[in-house]
């Protein structure tokens, strides 16, 4: 706790920090729980894709806020992981083949639809993207017992990615930042969108 405490000084001052290619700065330090944000960074990291016109980001959003709802996970975490992930966009396909708003691979769908979901699931639907996306974080946040900084490297790039935070290279520090940065914006009403 006292190297967090420091380390959060250090920042403020300029230090313990590191940027991403467009500048961003997060710090290098794990993120609290979303109950104990704090100011990271000076400004909300963009999506990896186009979002969809305002109109639909409102059906979206909705969308989010219900299923993070039903499923026991705060909303503002779904908001942000989603809007990092596709900017709302159903759209969106990443290089590696990850699909919609949730941005799900098809092998991961088929997989832990019928296991979470106890159905197949399509994440061409926007409605299963959504369902499905959330569910994948719910389960993360059981197993690792509530650590964001888990769950959320286990959304990005697998079970066997997650380790301690002095282990994780710069990448996965910066997704699980900009994932908390917005989430924390979300929460208090200053979301992009």
């Amino acid at each position: 706790m006292a190297g967090f405490v420091a380390c959060v000084i250090a920042w403020s001052a300029g230090g313990c920090t590191n940027r991403d290619a467009g500048g961003t700065q997060f710090p290098d330090y794990p993120p609290p729980s979303l109950d104990q944000a704090v100011t990271a960074g000076d400004t909300l990291p963009q999506p990896t894709a186009t979002p969809p016109p305002p109109t639909e980001r409102e059906v979206v959003k909705k969308l989010l806020i219900d299923t993070a709802t039903r499923h026991g996970v705060n909303p503002a975490l779904v908001l942000g992981l989603a809007w990092w992930e596709s900017g709302w966009n159903q759209s969106a396909v990443s290089l590696a083949g990850a699909i919609g708003v949730m941005q799900v691979m098809p092998a991961t769908a088929a997989v832990a639809g019928p296991l979470l979901l106890h159905r197949n699931a399509d994440v061409h639907d926007l409605v299963d993207n959504i369902d499905l996306g959330t569910a994948i974080l719910r389960s993360n946040l059981d197993r690792f017992h509530g650590d964001l900084v888990g769950a959320l490297v286990d959304y990005y790039a697998g079970p066997s990615a997650v380790t301690d935070w002095s282990h994780l290279d710069a990448d996965k520090r910066h997704y699980v930042w900009g994932v908390y940065r917005l989430a924390v914006a979300f929460q208090q009403g200053r979301g992009p969108a």
